[in-house]
């Protein structure tokens, strides 16, 4: 659903550990956003959302932007951040709220909001989003309470937070490049809001999103968020292993990974020739077959991990299982992940179509633009179907002395 979407363009920047994309795009009148430019540069000094190399990642920073600029014909002045700045990671909190008879109102979504991330935020934390689940009233749990009058509100929220400190340095660093960061959106979450369908959205689903250093899941039900998580793992290990044990340099190990990578080869005999580590001439050559064992182990590695954070919570689960999974990021497009994580996980599992963007062909089959496209339409105010609340509202304040996202409307 649409909720008041602005007229001018929208940028979001996705500050990825291997790429920094960014995206200009404008909301349609009918659905979905026009995309208006597009940019990627190299990741530089950030590993993880984290910034390592302050220069360097001002310069790639810089080089995304002022290619989106001269695509887009015009000067960015604002831009949405996208990430794994801070470790996102979610909380969720039952909260209660008097109503003295009285109908709910906005007014009582925001103070529970308020109240849950209050009890949610611990020290050194900052707040990214804060998602109403579901309210009961007097007993009657309803997906959307306002009107419903009684004595006591409990609404039951997803708290999603982050390391302040990290995200104070990833904003402090994008903001000189001469732009204002109007908002920080997890990765997992607009990876979520762009890759599942309303069905899946409502029948209840997982998305796990492969970057190159973190990879997150985000499990959604009844259109709403119910949790996220992620593990400091992602494609770039892939490549770290593949050099470790074919004896070859990172550079030759990502093209073999990107050319001949496949968890199950229908070949596994075939040979691929393997440069030596200081890229004199071939090493040797190695089958297909050892090339999938060394990725499937730390892929394996990656989804049990997922799979244990996702069943500690389980309690979260109770008349909400995950009925299908979903895979974004640039590591999703990796031959074999579709059938592991079915192995893994007992579901039925799919590589996300993007359906929120328009622009040149392709665009929609390219899962490593998941975040930035699902950012786009959580900065614009349209949740996609994933909360009870049509309006995304930011109260005054510094971006880091305020909620980021709460989807409730307005008294």
């Amino acid at each position: 659903m649409l909720a008041r979407l602005r007229a001018t363009p929208l940028t979001v920047l996705d500050l990825g550990t291997a790429g920094i994309r960014c995206l200009v795009a404008r909301p349609r009148p009918s659905r979905g956003f026009g995309l208006l430019a597009r940019s990627l540069a190299e990741s530089r000094g950030l590993r993880a959302g984290a910034v390592t190399d302050a220069d360097a990642a001002r310069r790639a920073v810089a080089e995304a932007l002022e290619a989106a600029e001269e695509q887009a014909g015009e000067r960015l002045s604002r831009v949405v951040v996208v990430g794994a700045a801070g470790r996102p990671r979610s909380r969720t909190v039952r909260v209660d709220v008097p109503l003295q008879g009285n109908a709910v109102r906005d007014s009582h979504i925001r103070r529970a909001l308020h109240e849950a991330v209050r009890i949610a935020r611990q020290p050194g934390e900052t707040a990214l989003h804060a998602v109403p689940v579901e309210g009961t009233v007097d007993g009657r749990t309803l997906r959307d309470p306002r009107g419903m009058r009684g004595e006591r509100l409990e609404l039951l929220a997803t708290v999603v937070l982050a390391d302040a400190d990290a995200l104070a340095a990833l904003v402090d660093l994008v903001e000189s490049c001469h732009v204002v960061v109007e908002d920080v959106i997890a990765a997992p979450y607009a990876a979520a809001t762009a890759a599942l369908t309303e069905d899946e959205a409502e029948r209840g689903a997982l998305v796990l999103d492969f970057g190159a250093g973190t990879t997150s899941a985000a499990h959604v039900a009844d259109g709403r968020l119910l949790f996220t998580y992620a593990v400091p793992y992602g494609s770039v290990h892939l490549t770290h292993d593949l050099a470790y044990g074919l004896g070859t340099s990172r550079r030759a190990a990502e093209r073999i990974k990107v050319l001949n990578g496949h968890l199950f080869p229908p070949d596994g005999d075939a040979r691929v020739d393997v440069p030596a580590a200081d890229g004199e001439g071939i090493e040797r050559t190695a089958p297909l077959a050892e090339i999938a064992t060394i990725l499937r182990a730390r892929i394996e590695e990656i989804l049990d991990f997922l799979a244990e954070g996702i069943e500690a919570q389980r309690d979260l689960f109770d008349g909400r299982p995950p009925r299908a999974v979903v895979l974004t990021g640039g590591g999703a497009q990796l031959e074999g992940l579709v059938e592991l994580a079915e192995r893994v996980f007992g579901l039925p599992v799919r590589r996300a179509r993007l359906g929120l963007v328009f622009g040149p062909q392709g665009i929609e089959d390219d899962p490593s633009l998941a975040a930035a496209s699902g950012a786009l339409a959580l900065a614009s105010g349209d949740d996609g179907g994933l909360s009870f609340q049509e309006l995304g509202r930011r109260p005054p304040g510094g971006l880091l002395g305020r909620l980021a996202r709460w989807f409730v409307g307005d008294d």
